[in-house]
């Protein structure tokens, strides 16, 4: 038997939420309102390993392709999906080479993750995260079609006597026009699998594309609206516990006793465990107490029965109001040290003479991940080895935990992907797999983990609070005369990683995104940018596109206030700074047009902008804000290539939301804040790489590039700032804007 490297996203028929969901609309229909106890589905045990050969008749030529004899196509996608389209998106990238339809094709993820293939080519670990699974994939996946094509025709092209050249590819077939002859894939599997593999192979040209960038759904929509796509939280297996750990309240206490009778004594709870902290693992679990039992519910409850006392913690007086105040005077501190990212010119004495300065501090708190389908794995213990099934972002920290906890080696780790409910880089952490693993390995059965949703909004790792001091000079003009800001944040990497700032020459670019000279989009005589670290204990994580949310916020501030103090357009204002960026120019010209920027508006109504480049990619975001209440929002991307529409924009739809309420503080969990969130309507434009070629058509002729009827939305805009104070922190006080 061969081992197989491949494990099919099973079906699941009949999920728990599909029979709720059709138990709940047949007892609703008849009036009747009751509790449910939702019974597991079945998942799929470990495959057999053995000959590592393909089967005969199968054609495998890397590690994304397989052909079968029945005409079945499988593409492997190696990368974790937690709801943002991965798998349409990098199947679609071998389909396209290949000349199949993706969504005709079994998409299927490797059960043996660890393949050398699929190391993640930056980082040199087996991982999926940092917005990099397409950028970095969209070659090397193309490749793998194109590969798997070519010996196809070349196979064909055997049997035919015809030269390859002569052959072409359709819809899982290679054909022969001359004489008509046609033969599907399946059917030359056998042949194409004994030929060598070419050392190169030609991609199509982007104007042959039939599935990049026309995708117009993702893999399993309909299943998750009805309920049957199979997630991670769906698993289940024989005899497995289900469990919740209560974690402490306060970040690095530890447990000083449990009383766990009264939760012992429930109905369905099999053992109450105490986790010991490792301290030992950067990033790995603090102190908990976890109950185990038959279910969810009875877990949930126990939970609910504990009487755990906790150690003090020096955090016990930890307040997040006093550490923005602490952020903002450690700019001045003479202990602050200021990593620059951008020094241009001399700033300090441009301000001197300058017409008009602006200063302003921006802040943002810190922020959970609060993914939809919270955090959730499940590991089996046996054998000597171990089992992992679940959303897993970092695969490699599963081998991580197995060997530090059960001392079990890499080769002896199997992981079984699922797709998850979202991550936003809470999927990265590893205290939830050293628990769970910690548990498999104590109880010696199946486990799941499952937080709850207010663990979610505890949890151990946030995405980091920052503070950022800005200063914009202007001239006699109007004009940028300097620039001088200051970010003050802690240094994520360094506490996953020690020496990490030592040897990348005290650089946190995870921190200085937006902030460096790539990236930054407005240009002045004089610039004085610079990251200032201050560690504060709390532990964070590259969460919530990292440090682009808190930078974007503060540059993007700070250019309004400018325009404003300036009495000039934003949109004007900010293109007559952008030099040299013909591609953000031009997004920011087509939001704007969009929008109707410039165009009357009803009195208290007003649009409000906002640029940014991240991960290669340009994009603009113009809101409308309303003053007796919260309106949509429009975004405009330019991508380097859009794989899936609907995918961006259902992507920047959430974001839109998201950006307005982005989450309580630690110790600060309020669910009636989601009822605050605005309603986003999302309006997507793509333009390619070269469309502001196109775009911006004879703006070189045009004054800075000044948008037609720019100057007409000056008192719209201005009608909304004298409404009230401006918004220089988030999450958005309504009291304060309506």
């Amino acid at each position: 038997m061969r081992h197989d490297r491949t494990a099919p996203m099973l079906p699941i028929d009949d999920t728990p939420r599909r029979r709720f969901l059709k138990q709940s609309a047949a007892l609703l229909t008849a009036g009747v309102a009751v509790g449910f106890r939702l019974a597991d589905a079945t998942a799929a045990g470990p495959r057999a390993s053995g000959d590592p050969n393909p089967a005969a008749g199968e054609f495998e030529p890397n590690a994304w392709v397989r052909v079968l004899p029945d005409d079945t196509i499988k593409l492997v996608v190696h990368k974790h999906d937690s709801g943002t389209g991965t798998r349409t998106a990098l199947a679609a990238l071998v389909a396209e080479e290949l000349d199949v339809d993706p969504f005709r094709v079994e998409v299927i993820t490797p059960e043996d993750p660890f393949f050398a293939d699929y190391i993640h080519p930056l980082w040199k670990v087996f991982s999926t995260g940092g917005s990099t699974s397409v950028a970095m994939e969209y070659d090397r996946l193309r490749e793998a079609g194109a590969t798997a094509r070519a010996m196809l025709v070349e196979a064909a092209a055997r049997q035919w006597n015809v030269r390859a050249s002569t052959c072409t590819t359709a819809d899982g077939a290679v054909q022969h026009a001359a004489s008509g002859r046609r033969a599907t894939y399946g059917a030359l599997a056998s042949a194409a699998a004994r030929l060598p593999a070419p050392q190169r192979v030609a991609l199509k040209d982007p104007a042959q594309f039939r599935y990049i960038g026309k995708l117009r759904r993702k893999r399993g929509a309909a299943q998750k609206a009805d309920g049957s796509f199979p997630y991670s939280i769906d698993v289940s297996l024989p005899g497995m516990l289900v469990a919740v750990v209560t974690r402490a309240p306060v970040i690095d206490a530890r447990v000083r006793s449990v009383d766990a009778k009264a939760a012992l004594a429930m109905p369905g709870v099999r053992d109450v465990l105490l986790i010991p902290p490792r301290p030992d693992v950067l990033g790995g679990n603090q102190a908990g107490v976890a109950v185990l039992a038959d279910d969810y519910w009875s877990a949930h409850r126990a939970q609910a029965a504990l009487k755990i006392e906790w150690e003090d913690s020096l955090f016990e007086t930890f307040d997040s109001s006093t550490l923005a105040a602490r952020q903002a005077a450690w700019v001045d501190d003479p202990a602050a040290r200021v990593v620059p990212t951008i020094r241009d010119g001399d700033p300090v004495n441009a301000s001197l003479a300058g017409a008009r300065t602006v200063d302003a501090t921006y802040a943002m708190p810190y922020k959970a991940a609060n993914p939809l389908e919270p955090i959730n794995v499940t590991v089996w213990a046996r054998d000597g080895g171990i089992e992992y099934w679940g959303g897993l972002q970092v695969p490699s920290t599963a081998m991580e935990a197995a060997q530090v906890i059960g001392g079990i080696p890499a080769h002896r780790v199997t992981l079984h992907e699922r797709v998850s409910g979202g991550s936003f880089g809470a999927r990265e952490s590893k205290y939830w797999l050293f628990e769970a693993t910690w548990l498999a390995v104590k109880t010696g059965k199946p486990v799941k983990l499952m937080n709850s949703r207010e663990d979610e909004m505890r949890a151990l790792f946030y995405h980091a609070a920052s503070c950022h001091r800005a200063r914009a000079v202007l001239d006699a003009r109007g004009n940028l005369a300097s620039l001088w800001l200051r970010g003050v944040m802690p240094a994520s990497p360094q506490q996953w990683e020690p020496g990490y700032l030592e040897r990348a020459d005290r650089m946190d670019f995870s921190t200085t995104e937006a902030l460096t000279k790539w990236e930054f989009a407005y240009a002045a005589p004089h610039r004085d940018i610079g990251w200032i670290r201050l560690e504060t204990g709390v532990p964070t994580g590259w969460y919530r596109a990292v440090s682009y949310i808190p930078n974007v916020f503060a540059v993007e501030s700070l250019m309004d206030e400018a325009a404003h103090a300036a009495a000039r357009d934003p949109v004007e204002f900010r293109l007559a700074h952008m030099r040299d960026r013909p591609r953000h120019a031009a997004v920011l010209r087509e939001a704007a047009t969009r929008a109707g920027w410039g165009q009357p508006l009803p009195d208290g109504v007003a649009l409000g902008i906002a640029t940014n480049q991240a991960y290669d990619s340009y994009v603009a975001v113009v809101a409308r804000v309303a003053r007796r209440g919260w309106r949509g929002a429009g975004r405009q991307a330019h991508l380097r290539r859009r794989l899936r529409d609907r995918g961006v924009a259902g992507r920047r739809r959430g974001a839109a939301v998201r950006r307005a309420d982005v989450g309580p503080r630690p110790r600060d969990v309020r669910p009636d804040r989601h009822p605050q969130r605005p309603r986003a309507a999302v309006k997507l434009r793509h333009l390619s790489r070269d469309a502001h070629e196109r775009h911006a058509g004879n703006r070189h002729s045009r004054r800075a590039g000044r948008p037609r009827k720019a100057g007409r939305c000056r008192r719209a805009v201005e009608s909304c700032r004298d409404a009230g104070d401006r918004e220089r922190g988030v999450p958005i006080d309504r009291q304060t804007v309506a």
